[in-house]
Protein backbone atom coordinates (compact mmCIF):
# COMPACT_ATOMS: atom_id res chain seq x y z
CA UNK A 1 0.00 0.00 0.00
CA UNK A 2 1.25 3.29 -1.30
CA UNK A 3 0.80 6.54 0.99
CA UNK A 4 -1.27 7.81 -1.40
CA UNK A 5 -3.69 5.00 -1.00
CA UNK A 6 -3.86 6.13 3.09
CA UNK A 7 -7.40 8.15 2.49
CA UNK A 8 -10.54 8.43 4.27
CA UNK A 9 -11.82 4.93 2.75
CA UNK A 10 -8.91 2.58 3.70
CA UNK A 11 -9.36 4.61 7.44
CA UNK A 12 -13.05 3.47 7.20
CA UNK A 13 -12.10 -0.03 6.08
CA UNK A 14 -9.72 -0.61 8.80
CA UNK A 15 -12.36 1.00 11.35
CA UNK A 16 -14.69 -1.60 10.04
CA UNK A 17 -12.65 -4.53 11.00
CA UNK A 18 -11.90 -3.19 14.61
CA UNK A 19 -15.63 -2.58 15.47
CA UNK A 20 -16.19 -6.39 14.08
CA UNK A 21 -13.34 -7.91 15.94
CA UNK A 22 -14.71 -5.58 19.36
CA UNK A 23 -17.80 -6.60 18.72
CA UNK A 24 -16.78 -10.05 17.95
CA UNK A 25 -14.02 -10.42 21.09
CA UNK A 26 -14.57 -7.51 23.70
CA UNK A 27 -12.85 -4.17 24.01
CA UNK A 28 -10.42 -5.54 25.91
CA UNK A 29 -8.86 -7.46 23.86
CA UNK A 30 -6.18 -5.92 21.32
CA UNK A 31 -7.00 -5.45 17.44
CA UNK A 32 -5.15 -8.21 15.14
CA UNK A 33 -5.21 -6.23 11.66
CA UNK A 34 -2.61 -8.33 10.09
CA UNK A 35 -3.07 -7.16 6.54
CA UNK A 36 -1.89 -3.70 7.45
CA UNK A 37 0.74 -5.25 9.87
CA UNK A 38 3.47 -4.32 6.92
CA UNK A 39 2.34 -0.55 7.06
CA UNK A 40 5.68 1.99 7.16
CA UNK A 41 5.96 4.42 9.82
CA UNK A 42 5.45 7.55 7.12
CA UNK A 43 1.62 5.27 6.23
CA UNK A 44 0.98 4.64 9.64
CA UNK A 45 1.44 8.50 10.25
CA UNK A 46 -0.42 9.37 7.30
CA UNK A 47 -3.40 6.81 8.71
CA UNK A 48 -2.98 8.11 12.47
CA UNK A 49 -3.92 12.33 10.94
CA UNK A 50 -6.65 10.76 8.89
CA UNK A 51 -8.29 9.70 12.03
CA UNK A 52 -7.79 12.75 13.66
CA UNK A 53 -9.06 14.27 11.06
CA UNK A 54 -12.23 12.32 11.32
CA UNK A 55 -12.84 12.78 14.82
CA UNK A 56 -12.80 16.19 14.28
CA UNK A 57 -15.58 15.51 11.49
CA UNK A 58 -17.77 13.42 14.22
CA UNK A 59 -17.35 16.03 16.89
CA UNK A 60 -18.96 19.07 14.47
CA UNK A 61 -21.44 16.56 13.07
CA UNK A 62 -22.38 15.40 17.05
CA UNK A 63 -22.58 19.36 17.82
CA UNK A 64 -24.90 19.98 14.57
CA UNK A 65 -27.10 16.60 15.96
CA UNK A 66 -27.51 17.58 19.23
CA UNK A 67 -28.41 20.90 18.26
CA UNK A 68 -31.15 19.87 16.16
CA UNK A 69 -31.93 17.77 19.11
CA UNK A 70 -32.17 20.92 21.69
CA UNK A 71 -34.44 22.49 19.12
CA UNK A 72 -36.68 19.88 19.03
CA UNK A 73 -36.85 19.12 22.56
CA UNK A 74 -36.80 22.67 23.73
CA UNK A 75 -38.23 22.14 27.39
CA UNK A 76 -39.26 18.92 26.65
CA UNK A 77 -37.85 15.22 27.66
CA UNK A 78 -37.54 12.16 25.53
CA UNK A 79 -36.66 8.53 26.68
CA UNK A 80 -34.54 6.63 24.20
CA UNK A 81 -33.98 3.20 25.43
CA UNK A 82 -32.11 3.58 28.69
CA UNK A 83 -31.00 7.42 28.34
CA UNK A 84 -33.42 10.67 28.90
CA UNK A 85 -32.89 13.48 26.19
CA UNK A 86 -33.95 16.58 27.88
CA UNK A 87 -33.85 20.20 26.02
CA UNK A 88 -33.61 22.73 29.27
CA UNK A 89 -33.57 26.71 29.04
CA UNK A 90 -31.17 28.04 31.14
CA UNK A 91 -29.44 31.64 32.24
CA UNK A 92 -26.02 32.67 32.52
CA UNK A 93 -24.67 36.30 33.67
CA UNK A 94 -22.39 38.10 30.18
CA UNK A 95 -20.89 41.49 31.14
CA UNK A 96 -22.33 44.33 29.30
CA UNK A 97 -18.67 45.75 29.11
CA UNK A 98 -15.56 43.95 29.94
CA UNK A 99 -13.64 46.68 30.60
CA UNK A 100 -16.51 48.40 33.14
CA UNK A 101 -16.34 44.99 35.26
CA UNK A 102 -12.39 44.66 35.37
CA UNK A 103 -12.58 48.76 36.52
CA UNK A 104 -14.75 48.01 39.41
CA UNK A 105 -12.63 44.99 40.23
CA UNK A 106 -9.32 47.02 40.07
CA UNK A 107 -6.86 45.14 42.21
CA UNK A 108 -9.24 42.56 43.28
CA UNK A 109 -9.42 41.43 39.50
CA UNK A 110 -7.34 37.99 39.68
CA UNK A 111 -9.86 36.42 42.54
CA UNK A 112 -12.83 36.88 39.74
CA UNK A 113 -11.09 36.16 36.66
CA UNK A 114 -10.07 32.74 36.29
CA UNK A 115 -10.37 33.19 32.90
CA UNK A 116 -14.11 34.10 32.29
CA UNK A 117 -15.56 36.25 34.83
CA UNK A 118 -16.24 34.68 38.81
CA UNK A 119 -19.81 35.90 39.67
CA UNK A 120 -19.54 34.53 43.47
CA UNK A 121 -16.28 36.34 43.98
CA UNK A 122 -17.35 40.01 42.18
CA UNK A 123 -20.06 39.35 44.68
CA UNK A 124 -17.84 38.59 47.78
CA UNK A 125 -15.52 41.79 46.72
CA UNK A 126 -18.66 43.89 46.40
CA UNK A 127 -19.84 42.68 49.83
CA UNK A 128 -16.11 43.61 51.07
CA UNK A 129 -16.68 47.09 50.04
CA UNK A 130 -19.96 47.34 52.11
CA UNK A 131 -22.26 47.46 48.53
CA UNK A 132 -25.14 45.45 47.62
CA UNK A 133 -23.69 42.42 45.59
CA UNK A 134 -26.92 41.94 43.35
CA UNK A 135 -27.30 45.92 42.45
CA UNK A 136 -23.64 45.33 41.26
CA UNK A 137 -24.00 42.18 39.40
CA UNK A 138 -27.51 43.94 37.61
CA UNK A 139 -25.24 46.76 36.14
CA UNK A 140 -22.27 44.88 35.10
CA UNK A 141 -23.94 41.87 33.75
CA UNK A 142 -27.07 41.20 31.41
CA UNK A 143 -28.92 37.46 32.15
CA UNK A 144 -28.60 35.71 28.46
CA UNK A 145 -31.30 32.63 28.10
CA UNK A 146 -29.67 30.25 26.72
CA UNK A 147 -30.22 26.18 25.65
CA UNK A 148 -28.54 23.06 26.69
CA UNK A 149 -29.28 18.99 25.96
CA UNK A 150 -29.17 16.57 28.97
CA UNK A 151 -28.16 13.36 27.71
CA UNK A 152 -28.43 10.93 31.54
CA UNK A 153 -29.19 6.99 31.96
CA UNK A 154 -32.71 6.96 33.07
CA UNK A 155 -31.85 6.06 36.78
CA UNK A 156 -30.17 9.15 36.87
CA UNK A 157 -32.64 11.55 35.79
CA UNK A 158 -34.82 13.56 38.32
CA UNK A 159 -37.35 11.20 40.15
CA UNK A 160 -40.29 13.27 38.01
CA UNK A 161 -38.72 12.98 35.05
CA UNK A 162 -38.36 9.01 35.37
CA UNK A 163 -42.07 8.41 36.31
CA UNK A 164 -43.15 10.08 33.48
CA UNK A 165 -41.03 8.29 31.15
CA UNK A 166 -41.86 4.88 33.16
CA UNK A 167 -43.95 3.58 30.48
CA UNK A 168 -42.80 5.27 27.34
CA UNK A 169 -39.75 4.83 24.87
CA UNK A 170 -39.08 7.50 21.94
CA UNK A 171 -42.26 9.38 22.98
CA UNK A 172 -41.49 13.23 23.51
CA UNK A 173 -43.29 14.79 26.76
CA UNK A 174 -43.59 18.33 27.51
CA UNK A 175 -41.94 18.88 31.27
Amino acid sequence: MTSEEINRDKLIEILAIAKNQRILYGENEELDIEDYAGLSAEQLVLLRDEIDNLNKDARALKRWIDDRIRGLLTNKVMRFGNRVFRGRNSSKLVPYDDEKVIEFLGEDWKAAIRPQFRTTAIKAIAEERGLNPKVILESLFERVETENLEVNPLNKSPKFIQEKLSDSDNKIIDI
